[in-house]
């Protein structure tokens, strides 16, 4: 599902060069969950970012579902993008004004598609957000707002989940509920990446590796 083939990336910055990803290979099969540990800096998100066809790498290629993915223009990769993938960041990224259903409801409206009312509802009830459907993110506590973001990216049910130290500043058991529903998602076909410092992840994911220096 994911074949990353010898992908290099660098940032110069006061004229020092910092390799963020230095000659990375990595393979995920459909439906696998890994999660990816490693210090700061190690190039951790930078791997997240070149696998979800956000950030150009120096080097290398990166196929997705077999689709080189740096070979498509920019609006065709966005496009792809958003069919197949599905991304999650710490900082939840919610719109402040818009409650809990209308967050989730986004990427719909972003693409002017439908999706069956009764399966949105099903996801957020799955979520343990069914009590929060008209709660704006000031409302949530962190985990209410990690949840509402994740339910967010699986509206479509993407090919590929990319989350990014989406645990950090969860309770253990909004921890529980967010591990337990990527591990899900992974059993029913989706392919999972997860950068995280969190060691229960280890518990769920099928494979964990260890990034350092790139």
């Amino acid at each position: 599902m994911i074949y990353i083939d010898n992908i290099s990336k660098k940032y110069t910055k006061e004229n020092k060069t910092i390799h963020a990803l230095d000659n990375f290979s990595l393979t995920l099969e459909k439906g696998e969950f890994l999660a990816i540990h490693g210090p700061s800096g190690c190039g951790k998100t930078t791997l997240l970012l070149i696998a979800g066809g956000l950030l150009h790498p120096d080097q290398g290629r990166i196929l997705i579902d077999s689709e080189n993915i740096y070979d498509l223009s920019a609006e065709k990769r966005a496009v792809f993008r958003a069919k197949n993938i599905g991304f999650v960041f710490q900082q939840y990224h919610l719109i402040p004004y818009l409650t809990v259903l209308e967050n989730v409801q986004v990427p719909a409206l972003a693409q002017k598609k439908d999706v069956p009312e009764n399966e949105i509802y099903e996801l957020i009830e799955s979520l343990g957000l069914k009590e929060r459907l008209q709660h704006t993110p000031a409302e949530l506590s962190a985990g209410e707002k990690q949840r509402t973001a994740l339910a967010r990216a699986l509206l479509y049910n993407p090919k590929i989940l990319l989350a990014d130290e989406i645990t950090g500043n969860l309770d253990q058991g909004n921890v529980e509920i967010v591990m337990n529903c990527l591990a899900d998602y992974s059993a029913h076909g989706g392919t999972v990446l997860l950068v995280t410092h969190d060691k229960n992840a280890n518990r769920l994911a099928h494979r964990t590796i260890y990034i350092e220096k790139g």
